[in-house]
Parts: C-alpha cells; structure tokens; sequence
C-alpha cells in the first residue's frame, strides 16, 4: 500500500524520501517536543535547497550575489588575489 505523511504534517514542507543511507537519524530524532514555532522554522530551513553546481548557482540570483561577496571579502582581506593562469596549465577543481 502506497504511504504518505499524517494528516497533521500537511502545513509542512518536507523533504522527499530519497536516501542512500541505510539508518537515517529521521527515524531516531523526534521534534514534538520542539514547538510549533521552532518546527515551521526548521521546515523553511530544510526547504532551502544548496545548489550542487556551479552552473545550478549561477542561474540564482542570490548565490551570484553571496560568490560575489565571499570574492570581495576574499579580495580585501589579502586572503587571495586572482591571477591569470599560465599558459599551459590546467586549472585545478574546487568545492
């Protein structure tokens, strides 16, 4: 038979069943202690979903914006200054 959330979880955003892990901690963690406040709030966290790409962050305003900040913030500090790469190398990948 085909299973769906309780009644009482339809105001709530909540994430597919999509998992390769064979003991997610969702089945050993409650929240009906957390008040219903602190659950809406974690249910729009969760709903927030990180782009995995570049090119998924780059269609984004506001991951274009937030790289853009973290480049400036990068840039003032002295942490790094961009450089053109020398001919005949190959750029490394970074996360």
């Amino acid at each position: 038979r085909p299973s769906k959330p309780p009644i009482w979880l339809i105001d709530y955003v909540l994430q597919p069943k999509k998992t390769t892990c064979h003991y997610p901690v969702s089945q050993h963690v409650s929240y009906n202690q957390l008040s219903s406040y602190y659950r809406a709030y974690l249910a729009a966290y969760s709903a927030i979903v990180e782009p995995r790409t570049f090119k998924e962050a780059s269609a984004d305003p506001k991951w274009i914006e937030a790289m853009q900040a973290e480049n400036s913030a990068l840039q003032d500090n002295n942490t790094w200054s961009l450089v053109d790469l020398p001919q005949g190398k190959v750029p490394i990948g970074c996360q």
